[in-house]
């Protein structure tokens, strides 16, 4: 008997072993006709106001195949208490407005990583109804310097370059997400790179806090050489104020150099899958610094309704 267990703890530590150096991939053991709502709530601090909102999001896998899986999600609810008067306010009760009700129908292959958008040319189109109502409330408030610098037109133009299928997918998978591990063979230390729809790139380390990957810890870092960076502003700068662009060019070395243009981003999130292969809960929090002005954002997506 004692023998026995000992050869049974030699066993568990072996499996544990294995997945620490070889990896454990994430796969969905999703059906069809799952039905499964998450709530969201977000605490961000913006320009030293602390600012909440809170969302549901539905996800439904309307089909299943042997190639992958095909998922409904849906916005339920989307609301905040940031105040109506202040320029930050204004931007994020129109965001949530038109937010509210948007419906994303994504592609996945059979480990539930998203690899398409079905629906793609009506999310650009509410995009771009929602760049266009918050470009409208931001130069409403702006000074007319500043408007007169800036045009609306190339913001919107600037943005909506970016929305388009890869990008949002890759938006997709940096972010906390139900989907956004799906596919992924993690062990304790592995690394891999994320870019979001600006270009910028995180580089995440993944943990495995427990061995069969039901639950992981990330870690998340800017990791951009000066080179990118400069690449990634002269980019931003030709398409919002090319006007501004050649003496951007001549001085960025300068500037970069200088200190006086940091930018640093960290993120950590931990989380934990159902047997289902569903997520139950992610906990996770951001913090950013941009040229001395820091932000942070707490935020928890967890599992309040499920068909199975």
């Amino acid at each position: 008997m004692k023998k026995s267990l000992i050869t049974f703890v030699l066993m568990l530590m072996a499996i544990a072993v294995n997945a620490q150096t070889s990896g454990v991939k994430i796969s969905a053991k999703y059906q069809k006709g799952d039905n499964m709502l998450y709530r969201i709530t977000v605490v961000t601090n913006v320009t030293g106001k602390t600012i909440n909102v809170n969302s549901e999001n539905r996800y439904v896998v309307i089909d299943s195949s042997r190639k992958g899986y095909v998922i409904e999600s849906t916005l339920e609810k989307m609301e905040t208490d940031a105040e109506a008067n202040d320029m930050v306010g204004r931007l994020m009760n129109a965001t949530t407005e038109i937010l509210k009700g948007t419906k994303v129908i994504v592609i996945t292959d059979v480990d539930g990583k998203v690899t398409g958008i079905k629906n793609i040319d009506e999310i650009v189109e509410k995009s771009s109804k929602m760049v266009d109502k918050m470009f409208d409330e931001l130069f409403a408030q702006l000074p007319s310097e500043a408007s007169e610098m800036l045009s609306k037109d190339k913001l919107n133009a600037s943005i909506m370059e970016q929305m388009n299928e890869k990008n949002i997918i890759n938006s997709m998978i940096a972010e906390p997400s139900p989907l956004s591990l799906n596919g992924k063979v993690i062990s304790t230390g592995s690394t891999d790179m994320v870019e979001d729809a600006n270009g910028m790139k995180m580089k995440n380390t993944y943990t495995l806090t427990t061995p069969d990957a039901k639950k992981v810890k990330v870690t998340g870092k800017m990791d951009m050489n000066k080179e990118e960076m400069k690449q990634m502003i002269v980019d931003q700068v030709k398409k919002i104020m090319p006007q501004q662009a050649e003496m951007i060019e001549q001085n960025i070395d300068s500037v970069l150099d200088s200190g006086m243009f940091k930018f640093e981003k960290n993120q950590n999130a931990d989380y934990e899958f159902g047997n289902n292969g569903w997520l139950k809960t992610v906990d996770y929090s951001s913090t950013s610094n941009t040229m001395g002005q820091e932000s942070g954002t707490k935020g928890k997506i967890e599992l309040i309704e499920s068909n199975r």
